[in-house]
C-alpha cells in the first residue's frame, strides 16, 4: 500500500464529527514496561505490563451549539466510555479504522493577536484500542444493508467491537434508526444471523457493542431498518475484532 498524505482523515467522538474543526491528531497505543530483572541474569529483562489508549488533537476554536467548545467543555473529565473512532484515511466503508472508548481529560485554549484561535485536548481510552474497519459512513433514508467484510472468524478468547455514531442533523417527522451487525460464513449473507443490536436512535447518539467469542462465522456487515416520514440519518459504524 502507497504511503498516507494526511488530508482527510476523520474523527469522530461520541456522536459528533471533529473532523472539520481539526488540524493535527495523534493517537498513542503502549503498553508498560516492567523489569523482571533479577540475580544471576546479565542482560536487562523486561515483561509487558497493563496497556494504554491515549489520543491529543489540535485545531482551531468554535463556540457554539454542537461545536468543539462545547463538545469538549461539556464532556471534560464527566462523560466516560465516550465511543471515538478514527479513520486515517478518508472514512469511507471498508477503509482501516481505530476505534476505542474514551474519556476526555483535557481541553486548553490559545491565542496571539492577528492569529487564528487554537484549542488542544487529550483524552484517555477506557478500554481496549481496536483495530478495525469503517462499515458504513453515510446519510441514509431508507432501510439497506451494506457491504460485508472478512474479518474473520472470533476466537473464545477475543470478541467483536462495533461503535455506532449517529452524527446528524436527523431530520425528518418521527425519524427512527435501527442498526444491527449481521454474520455470516460467507460474503453472500445467504444464512446471516444477527451478532449485534444497537439501542434504537431516534437523534443524535452514540453506542459501543461488544459480542465475545468463539463465533466461526468469519464475515460481518451493517444493516439498517429506517422508519417514519422522510427521514434522514447520517451515521458511521465502525467494527473489529481483538
Amino acid at each position: 500500500m502507497a504511503t498516507q498524505v494526511v488530508q482527510n482523515s476523520k474523527i469522530w467522538l461520541g456522536q459528533f464529527n471533529l473532523s472539520s474543526d481539526l488540524n493535527s491528531l495523534a493517537l498513542d497505543y503502549s503498553a508498560e514496561m516492567l523489569d523482571d530483572t533479577v540475580f544471576g541474569d546479565d542482560t536487562r529483562s523486561n515483561k509487558g505490563g497493563l496497556k494504554k489508549v491515549s489520543m491529543s488533537m489540535a485545531g482551531f476554536w468554535q463556540a457554539g451549539t454542537d461545536l468543539v467548545d462545547e463538545v469538549l467543555f461539556s464532556t471534560l473529565f464527566s462523560v466516560a466510555d465516550t465511543p471515538c473512532s478514527i479513520s486515517p484515511e478518508a472514512g469511507a466503508s471498508g477503509e482501516r479504522a481505530f476505534l476505542f472508548q474514551s474519556i476526555t481529560g483535557e481541553y486548553g485554549q490559545s491565542g496571539n493577536i492577528g492569529d487564528l484561535y487554537k484549542f488542544t485536548s487529550t483524552a484517555q481510552g477506557t478500554g481496549k484500542l481496536v483495530r478495525g474497519t469503517v462499515g458504513i459512513n453515510s446519510t441514509v433514508t431508507t432501510s439497506g444493508s451494506e457491504t460485508g467484510y472478512q474479518l474473520g472468524a472470533i476466537s473464545s478468547t477475543q470478541s467483536l467491537y462495533a461503535a455506532l455514531h449517529v452524527i446528524g442533523p436527523v431530520t425528518g417527522t418521527s425519524p427512527t434508526l435501527d442498526v444491527v451487525i449481521q454474520r455470516d460464513d460467507n460474503a453472500g449473507f445467504t444464512s446471516a444471523l444477527t451478532a449485534l443490536t444497537f439501542t434504537q436512535a431516534t437523534a443524535k447518539t452514540s453506542q459501543w457493542l461488544e459480542l465475545p467469542g468463539a463465533i466461526t462465522d468469519d464475515y460481518y456487515r451493517v444493516s439498517y431498518t429506517v422508519g417514519g416520514t422522510t427521514p434522514s440519518f447520517p451515521f458511521v459504524v465502525t467494527f473489529g475484532i481483538i
